[in-house]
């Protein structure tokens, strides 16, 4: 068997960084390990520094999420991580 995956084992960190761009300059991160994936956002608006992140429970939910949230960031849509 190979190595672990980032997203498998139990060191926290950054395993993928999307840069979105547009007028929010924005950035979305996963962040996975203890067995957690945080999906991260930061952005400018209106010259405030903004954030949000939510967990979720698998890397797939995360990259959806992420590439979601970049896509809203790119388009100059503030992004909203609010779970139902």
């Amino acid at each position: 068997m190979g190595d672990p995956e980032p997203w498998e084992t139990n060191a926290p960190r950054t395993f993928v960084t999307i840069r979105a761009g547009g007028p929010f300059d924005g950035v979305v991160t996963i962040t996975g390990g203890n067995g957690h994936t945080l999906v991260e956002v930061a952005w400018t608006q209106d010259g405030q520094s903004c954030s949000d992140q939510v967990e979720v429970d698998t890397y797939e939910t995360a990259r959806i999420t992420a590439n979601t949230v970049a896509d809203q960031l790119a388009a100059g849509i503030p992004p909203d991580l609010t779970r139902d």
